[in-house]
């Protein structure tokens, strides 16, 4: 009987802990955000743009790389404003992007030479 008590008892602290900790779930990665800044009057993508992500308060920065495309992944589900500054254009803001979990969400932003840029 006090076999059958210890074993009951060591299975519920198993499964306490597994639902505490979150045993045997599928691990979540978050929601991936893939853009592309875009050149409006000659074409191409846009290099070295800054990106501004912003969420309740959350803010994630980065880069436009060679060809204008910029990542953003492991987000939380959401929505998300995008915000682009680059000298010689004037900023563009996006609307806002909704993120899903272990979904990727693309967004293409185009961007207006500033009046004497390049």
């Amino acid at each position: 009987m006090k076999m059958r008590k210890l074993f009951l008892l060591t299975i519920i602290v198993i499964v306490g802990l597994c639902l505490l900790l979150g045993c045997g779930g599928a691990k979540k990665t978050g929601g991936t955000i893939i853009g592309k800044a875009n050149n409006l009057f000659h074409g191409g993508g846009v290099e070295g743009a800054k990106v501004i992500l912003t969420s309740d308060g959350s803010v994630f920065m980065t880069t436009t790389d060679s060809s204008g495309n910029f990542i953003f992944s492991g987000l939380s589900p959401g929505t998300y404003y995008v915000k682009l500054t680059k000298d010689g254009f004037f900023d563009r803001k996006g609307n806002g992007i909704e993120v899903e979990e272990g979904k990727k969400t693309k967004v293409e932003i185009g961007m207006i030479i500033a009046f004497g840029g390049t």
